[in-house]
């Protein structure tokens, strides 16, 4: 098979959108395969916000020790190969092919029986752990696909289990209260392994506390068990302190936004809480090559700079309101946004209210975004002149100025593979 019949096997075979929660097939699936997942290390990241960024930051400091690290990540921005990545650097076309035959004769025999039939989220996590095993990889670090309890990704041992926040997201899975998604998030506690947390909010936090208190997992919360101070805020030079189990000053994060620099703190405390052995050299060196791409990412072309933030619910809406003001101050700004038929379209429109000279309101380029219609009303209920371009290339052609590019991931890794290559990649057509 080829790279993109691989990936059409996957997206309509094992449709994305179809979530299969329980860790039932994934154990099956892992079992006849060896169970790859348990030849390395592994530190397992969860959270409505900042896991991506969490596991990116852990990623490289632990790369910058010396080890051999494989990551993985969900969604992917403009390539599948985005998802599983070793020492950063994503998976080749030829290993996607080579991993998925070696598992497709066990997909064909789990597929004779509905109830055993992995799901998209299932496959894919079982090729990046096969990945892994077979680069020996000495650490995974892995981002929780959604939620966290019935997570594909949860069928690990971690050395550290981290929850970097609670909020208001995938509601019809997770529940509608902070409490409820807490306590699906907290499924990741794991007997006896250290829980760190970013989370402030005393309603999520005592589900968290109360959880680890039965897994006999300590906990280690931010402002109470780890600390950062933000010393200084400039695009890609991002300075603070940091002050845990030990004390780092002057450290740098080329990650925009004051929230990225609390995800370090939970990231460095993820690292201490593992014991693995980390020097003060790979510490900066590794803060420094993070980077989250789609997350307040600043892009140039012709003369004009976009701002992509992959901000899909009211939490992450608030983070990017908060970076706009201190970043970019009062300079004026646009907006081209689409946001998926299934997220509070309502409360992360609210946020922008007061922000942006210019609105526009395009289709996000996924088949999860049917109510075009809906969204634009919304829309007309806090902005005055809301324009409509559904074609989001030429809705931010048209935009003049410094325009922000949010409300969905898929929006934003559209917009980005444009600004990036100057075309849009095959992936996309399939």
């Amino acid at each position: 098979m080829a790279y993109l019949e691989v990936l059409k096997y996957l997206y309509h075979k094992r449709p994305m959108g179809k979530v299969k929660p329980g860790l039932e097939r994934i154990s099956m699936l892992l079992s006849k395969l060896g169970n790859p997942h348990l030849k390395y290390k592994s530190i397992h990241v969860g959270g409505t916000n900042g896991k991506g960024s969490v596991t990116n930051m852990i990623s490289h400091i632990l790369i910058s020790q010396g080890y051999r690290v494989g990551s993985y990540y969900s969604p992917h921005l403009s390539t599948f190969r985005e998802r599983i990545r070793l020492n950063e650097e994503y998976i080749s076309e030829e290993d996607v092919v080579k991993i998925y035959e070696k598992m497709e004769p066990i997909l064909n025999e789990l597929d004779k029986e509905e109830i055993f039939s992995p799901s998209f989220f299932e496959v894919v996590t079982a090729m990046a752990f096969l990945y892994f095993a077979e680069k020996n990889v000495d650490i995974a670090v892995l981002e929780v696909g959604l939620g966290g309890r019935l997570d594909a990704t949860n069928v690990v041992f971690p050395l550290c289990s981290t929850i970097v926040t609670v909020d208001r997201d995938h509601e019809k899975t997770l529940g509608y209260t902070i409490e409820q998604i807490a306590w699906e998030k907290s499924g990741i506690i794991k007997e006896g392994v250290p829980l760190v947390t970013g989370e402030r909010k005393r309603e999520a936090l005592k589900v968290m506390e109360d959880v680890a208190r039965k897994k006999n997992s300590r906990v280690y919360v931010i402002d109470k068990d780890f600390s950062v101070r933000v010393k200084s805020l400039k695009l890609h030079e991002n300075r603070f302190d940091y002050c845990g189990e030990n004390t780092f000053e002057d450290l740098v994060l080329t990650m925009n936004g004051p929230h990225q620099i609390e995800n370090a703190g939970v990231a460095l405390k993820t690292l201490e809480a593992t014991g693995l052995p980390l020097s003060e050299k790979a510490i900066r060196e590794g803060l420094k090559n993070a980077k989250n791409l789609g997350r307040f990412e600043i892009l140039e072309k012709n003369g004009k700079t976009y701002i992509l933030d992959g901000a899909h619910n009211p939490h992450g809406a608030e983070s990017l309101v908060r970076s706009l003001k201190l970043y970019f101050n009062d300079k004026p700004l646009n907006l081209v946004i689409g946001i998926l038929d299934d997220k509070n379209r309502e409360d992360i429109l609210r946020k922008y209210t007061g922000i942006f000279e210019r609105v526009i309101v395009t289709r996000v380029p996924s088949p999860r975004m049917k109510d075009m219609n809906g969204l634009v009303d919304t829309a007309k209920k806090f902005f005055k002149n809301v324009e409509v371009i559904e074609d989001p290339l030429e809705a931010i052609e048209s935009s003049e100025g410094d325009t922000v590019v949010t409300g969905s991931l898929f929006l934003v890794g559209y917009v980005r593979e444009f600004l990036t290559t100057g075309k849009i990649n095959e992936e996309w057509k399939l």
